[in-house]
């Protein structure tokens, strides 16, 4: 069996295969466990929790629970070894916490094997490499849980995860499946060293968003609702320093990144293409990726570092989105488009299939771009303009029916230099 048949369809008969069988044959199993748990920590007896699965889509993961709810005198829930009982020290290390999760599996949402979901919030914190991890199902069992499960640190099971999707085969499968069974029997890298669980996925760097007009607004927004937290906005404007938005410090100056100790990683929440390339330029920290969970992005699909993809927005198979690009609300990039770094694409607009777009272009609102074309780079689309013909460098296009109303005569001179 190829590599690229078992991707397509050869891993999903697989799982399967062995899924609906496992859930009949272990439904005694599910079953007296179930009344276990609901003796011993009481109810619910599932654990339910959204996770991302392929190409970020959230799901619900469901577990049988293996915590009590106890809390504090303030109503708080204590901390997870404090609330993780002995029978639930028994579901974890015998993974029968697990078993549930073949349902999963059975309606496509997991695959018997893959990278383990993850924290939702964790999605804008990944680098590009790491967010490979999601090019492929997530599984029960996986490449990093069959050497050292949760005793790796996130580095290393990252890298893990990321070798298991360039790797995916029926044979390696098998033999990661088979690890599990032994990995369980032995009962190592149970937990951490010195937690009861993985501790959470943090990271050292403070996420922070640079800019805080219209634009900053909105990459806040999405970060926000991929769970993420982000700890300051940082803007040149002093009116704003000292201010909220929603719910995020205004701390001050941009230039402040350069000034501090903190490590940092963010986005670059300004529309201006120039700008924005002269501040990413400028600073030297982590350029984070954000998605919002209700875009569709194709799983073929290459998103540069630094980019934005807001609410609707849709990206399908094979097209390539460079560096800190812009993708706006509702807009549609179609197949094989190759998209340049810095550019802009305007809310609501479509990108017909395999157009390309050079560096710094701004696309306006509620444009068309016909299949085939190429916009040269530093181009201005006014609102509205249906794009059916190739746009020369350096030029402003405006019109339904669009005509170039400027061009900058400097722009050879600048794409010598």
């Amino acid at each position: 069996m190829t590599k690229g048949f078992y991707r397509s369809f050869g891993k999903r008969l697989f799982d399967l295969v062995v899924a609906v069988p496992a859930l009949i044959l272990l439904a005694p199993v599910l079953a007296v466990t179930a009344l276990l748990v609901r003796i011993y920590l009481g109810s619910p007896v599932l654990f339910r929790q959204e996770r991302p699965g392929r190409s970020g889509k959230l799901f619900k993961i469901c577990k049988f629970r293996t915590m009590t709810d106890a809390r504090d005198a303030n109503g708080a829930l204590l901390y997870d070894d404090l609330r993780l009982t002995r029978f639930g020290k028994f579901l974890r290390a015998s993974s029968l916490d697990e078993l549930p999760e073949l349902w999963n599996v059975v309606i496509g949402q997991m695959s018997l094997v893959g990278p383990r979901p993850l924290k939702v919030r964790y999605l804008p914190m990944y680098s590009a490499e790491q967010a490979r991890r999601h090019h492929v199902t997530p599984g029960i069992t996986g490449w990093a849980q069959v050497n050292g499960r949760n005793s790796v640190g996130w580095e290393e099971r990252f890298e893990l995860d990321v070798w298991y999707v360039d790797n995916v085969s029926f044979w390696l499968d098998l033999t990661i499946l088979w690890k599990t069974v032994t990995a369980v029997f032995s009962r190592k890298g149970i937990t951490a060293e010195g937690h009861v669980s993985m501790p959470d996925f943090e990271g050292s760097k403070q996420v922070v968003v640079i800019g805080a007009g219209g634009h900053g607004k909105v990459v806040v927004s999405t970060l926000q609702a991929a769970q993420c937290v982000v700890d300051a906005i940082y803007d040149d404007n002093q009116l704003l320093w000292g201010t909220y938005i929603l719910g995020v410090p205004v701390r001050g100056p941009i230039s402040d990144l350069t000034k501090s100790p903190q490590k940092f990683k963010g986005i670059v929440g300004i529309g201006d293409a120039r700008i924005r390339q002269r501040v990413v330029e400028s600073l030297p920290i982590e350029w984070l990726t954000a998605i919002h969970p209700h875009s569709f992005i194709h799983q073929s699909v290459k998103l540069g570092e630094g980019s934005v993809v807001f609410a609707g927005a849709v990206i399908q198979s094979h097209a390539v989105v460079g560096q800190h690009v812009i993708v706006n609300t509702c807009a549609s990039i179609d197949h094989d488009c190759v998209i340049g770094d810095f550019v802009g694409i305007g809310p609501g607009t479509h990108l017909s299939g395999s157009v390309q777009i050079e560096d710094r272009c701004l696309i306006g609102t509620g444009c068309s771009v016909i299949p085939r074309i190429h916009i040269h780079s530093d181009v201005t689309v006014g609102a509205g303009t249906v794009v059916i013909q190739d746009v020369p460098g350096g030029c402003t296009v405006v019109g339904p029916t669009p005509r170039i109303v400027r061009q900058d005569p400097s722009y050879e001179t600048k794409k010598a230099a």
